[in-house]
């Protein structure tokens, strides 16, 4: 047995490379709480078991596993999700995003709204917007991934929350048949391994392919079907919040431009990036 602290293990990431400063204390509390089940205590005599699953998250986050998957959870807009490598790890930027709908949803005080997240993965955002906007929304939430929708259905039974999951290959089908949307959402897959280079493809190993990478040569080509498919998917004023591959912005923004779409906004995230966008579709 021996004495830890959350203090002892940011020194002990330290010294294993894998943070530094306040990221190996962040990850220490997350180590602390969400791995090892700790009280808020400054010391805890841990015991063997908890020696050896100590030293094992050392392996796997020096192997560059990220600590949502050793834990088997993250944290998104205050609800606890369950992830797995079948599904992308939720980040802070696509809060901002589902904080844009909701603020813009309160403001035009709608009722019966229909709303349909492209790609939705662990569930995070329909089941946020759900959550939050209760009857006043349907959500509908689609996916390529079984093994995707069956995470994304536990999180949403999990969070108390009405979600209409079905798989479906947005590429190929668009939404058609789906019928007729207020507000499509999405956070597509738009990284090029060849833009984005070897040690940002090294860095996202263990997410999924699918979640991650837009399948062919063109890293934008969910951002056209969506500008494609709005037109007869939304009804007139409705309105897409994409978040953006932020260094290709200004290109998506584009097709964007012009018929029929309007009052197309761009926003900057929390590190200054240009990472969300919202478009209006005609009357």
């Amino acid at each position: 047995m021996d004495i830890w602290t959350i203090t002892k293990i940011a020194d002990r990431l330290e010294e294993m490379d894998i943070a530094i400063d306040r990221e190996a204390m962040s990850l220490a509390r997350w180590i602390w709480k969400d791995i090892l089940d700790l009280p808020s205590r400054d010391e805890v005599l841990l015991g063997l078991s908890e020696l050896q699953r100590l030293e094992k998250t050392f392996e796997r986050l020096l192997n560059g596993e990220p600590v949502q998957y050793i834990a088997g959870h993250a944290w998104f807009y205050g609800v606890q999700l369950e992830v797995n490598q079948d599904v992308l790890i939720p980040r802070p930027e696509t809060e901002e995003l589902v904080e844009w709908v909701l603020a813009d949803c309160r403001k035009e005080r709608r009722e019966g709204l229909r709303i349909i997240d492209i790609g939705t993965g662990s569930g995070c955002i329909a089941i946020v917007l759900k959550k939050h906007l209760g009857d006043l929304a349907e959500i509908w939430a689609i996916d390529l991934s079984d093994k995707a929708l069956l995470v994304a259905a536990r999180n949403s039974n999990r969070a108390g929350t009405d979600v209409k999951f079905l798989e479906w290959d947005f590429l190929v089908h668009g939404l058609g048949g789906l019928g007729s949307f207020d507000i499509i959402v999405s956070n597509p897959p738009y990284v090029s391994r060849d833009i984005a280079g070897q040690d940002i493809v090294h860095r996202l190993k263990y997410e999924p392919d699918l979640a991650l990478y837009p399948d062919g040569p063109d890293p934008d080509i969910f951002y056209k079907q969506i500008s494609a498919v709005g037109r007869s998917a939304l009804h007139p004023r409705g309105a897409c919040y994409l978040e953006l591959n932020e260094f290709r912005a200004h290109q998506i923004e584009g097709y964007f431009a012009g018929s029929p779409w309007n009052n197309v906004e761009v926003r900057i995230d929390m590190q200054g990036m240009p990472r969300m966008l919202k478009a209006v579709r005609n009357h």
